[in-house]
C-alpha cells in the first residue's frame, strides 16, 4: 500500500479503531485500557456470523508484526499481522491458522468466511491508510 510503515502500524495496533476501516469487525474491546498494545494485550472481538472471542497477543515486534491467538473448545486460532517496508510504502501480510482436533471441521465450516474477512481487512486497511497518507 502507498503509506509509510509507521502510519500503517499506528492504525493496525489501534485495534479498538478497526471498525473505522473494516466491516469484518462488529466490536473490539481492549481489556487493558490506557496501556499500549503489546505482548500480553487482550481484546474481546466480535465478528459478524461468529461468536465473540478473547484474543491475546503472543508475539510482538514493535513497528513490524504481532501475533494473537484465541481458543475455543477443540480449536486454537492464531492470526499473524506483518508489515514490510517497500520502495513505494508498505506490504501487509495477514495469516490465520487453526490448530486442534476440531480445526479441520472449523476450516470446513468457516474457511470461506474467514478468507473473506481477511480480504476485507487487507483492503480496508489499505484504503484507510492510503486515505490518511493523502491528507
Amino acid at each position: 500500500m502507498a503509506a509509510a510503515p509507521e502510519a500503517v502500524w499506528a492504525v493496525l495496533v489501534d485495534v479498538q479503531g478497526w471498525r473505522k476501516w473494516t466491516a469484518s469487525v462488529e466490536l473490539i474491546r481492549r481489556r487493558e485500557q490506557g496501556r499500549p498494545f503489546a505482548l500480553g494485550s487482550e481484546a474481546w472481538v466480535k465478528q459478524p456470523r461468529l461468536p465473540g472471542a478473547l484474543w491475546r497477543v503472543t508475539g510482538y515486534e514493535a513497528g513490524r508484526a504481532f501475533t494473537w491467538e484465541s481458543r475455543s473448545p477443540g480449536v486454537r486460532t492464531v492470526a499473524d499481522h506483518q508489515l514490510r517496508p517497500t520502495a513505494t510504502g508498505t506490504e501487509l501480510i495477514l495469516e490465520l491458522r487453526q490448530e486442534g482436533f476440531l480445526a479441520p471441521l472449523a476450516r470446513l465450516l468457516l474457511g470461506r468466511l474467514i478468507r473473506r474477512y481477511l480480504a476485507m481487512e487487507a483492503a480496508g486497511l489499505k484504503a484507510y491508510c492510503e486515505g490518511l497518507a493523502r491528507t
